[in-house]
């Protein structure tokens, strides 16, 4: 998919991350109303993934941060910061035990709703936008009426395994598949949140 760019005033910026930056904030207002501890540690993930993103540009350039410290404050870390950023993140969530895994996934379920919804959008993507937000909005509706019942874990890692499906089947309308960031991050968080389902199951056993 060939990237949109879009300016605000004197400022330009991709679509990804407008995409990225309404996701954050509108999953965090969903929790905030839905489970305000969920909101808590989400809006500390998020910021931990930032800010080890945007100061992993020092390790990433290290030289030139030294030579020009103020860089800091214009450039990030770029790919290699995004994974480390998201490596904290996930680290943050496993130590602290912040919720029940299932709560973790619906998460990072509405973010991607909504990721997905405002990026196919702003690339006037407007019939695969709608149908985004349709098919996944209704495996987030069956995920939480089935993480409900005995046996939820089991329910929830099926479910997960098809959300994720799902976003990289629908990407294929666009460009075909290839296994971009975006893809790599839903297979990673995919297989990291089968693995809290399972130390979850474990503990309980």
């Amino acid at each position: 998919m060939t990237e949109q760019w879009y300016t605000i005033g004197s400022f330009t910026f991709p679509a990804s991350w407008a995409a990225i930056i309404t996701s954050f904030i509108l999953t965090f207002l969903v929790l905030y109303f839905w489970n305000r501890k969920a909101s808590d540690w989400y809006s500390n993930s998020i910021f931990t993934f930032l800010l080890v993103w945007k100061l992993s540009v020092i390790v990433v350039d290290f030289q030139t941060v030294m030579e020009h410290p103020i860089t800091i404050l214009y450039f990030h870390g770029g790919v290699i910061g995004y994974w480390l950023g998201l490596i904290a993140a996930l680290a943050y969530i496993f130590v602290k035990k912040v919720d029940h895994p299932a709560t973790v996934i619906i998460s990072w379920m509405i973010t991607i709703l909504v990721y997905e919804a405002v990026l196919q959008m702003l690339h006037h993507h407007y019939l695969l936008a709608g149908i985004q937000v349709l098919v996944n909005l209704l495996i987030l509706v069956f995920f939480m009426k089935k993480t409900r019942d005995p046996g939820g874990d089991i329910w929830a890692g099926q479910l997960l395994v098809m959300f994720t499906l799902v976003q990289l089947f629908l990407s294929t309308f666009i460009g075909g598949f290839e296994l971009t960031v975006t893809a790599w991050t839903y297979l990673i968080m995919m297989t990291y949140l089968i693995f809290l389902l399972n130390v979850r199951r474990k503990h309980n056993e």
